[in-house]
């Protein structure tokens, strides 16, 4: 497998994930934190369609307030669908909570959408993973809530840090849970690039 080094040495991160800038950094890529202040509301009901528009949405907001970009940049979405719902960050421990307490003994599919502009082009998608988390009862979701890792995560975990624990079983790239496709993004570059 191709990985993004292999493109470019550095990029700008448009995004505030530690988590997606740590994926990047392993990779050996040198990153630059430039979030965007973008309106991230939309109507999409399906997940895979809304993680794409806005990361799409994302990107685009960098690009217009950015006149020379010199750099790749990269912007993601990541959104959780479980029981029928649409499931992205909690706003409060409550939420998490309730967010947590759903997943339990289920199946989710976690979502996560990807814009890169990159020599001149912008390359984008979306990638989807399935998660099945363990049957939790209440003492095991609020141990995991005293971590505070729930804060800024999509469904109210990290599977990358103590999250892990919560989770029997990931079908799908690892990298999509954590929020940052990168088996996808360097499969389409590899395409591109080999034409």
């Amino acid at each position: 497998m191709a990985i993004l080094l292999d493109f470019f040495p550095s990029l700008v991160l448009a995004s505030q994930s530690v988590a997606r800038k740590r994926l990047l950094q392993e990779m050996g890529l040198e990153v630059s934190i430039e979030p965007t202040q973008c309106d991230e509301s939309h109507q999409e009901g399906d997940p895979a369609k809304a993680v794409h528009l806005l990361a799409k949405r994302k990107l685009q907001a960098y690009l217009s307030t950015h006149a020379k970009v010199a750099v790749p940049i990269l912007t993601c979405d990541t959104l959780v669908w479980c029981d029928g719902k649409l499931i992205g960050k909690p706003s409060c421990r409550q939420e998490a909570k309730e967010q947590l307490l759903l997943f339990s003994n289920k199946s989710q599919e976690v979502h996560s959408g990807w814009a890169l502009w990159f020599n001149n082009r912008v390359y984008d998608g979306v990638d989807s993973a399935t998660v099945l988390f363990k049957d939790l009862d209440e003492q095991q979701i609020e141990r995991y809530l005293d971590l505070g890792e729930w804060e800024g995560a999509a469904g109210s975990y990290r599977i990358q840090e103590r999250g892990k624990e919560l989770v029997s079983k990931v079908e799908g790239d690892l990298n999509t849970v954590i929020g940052l496709p990168l088996l996808q993004i360097s499969e389409i570059l590899a395409c591109d690039c080999a034409r």
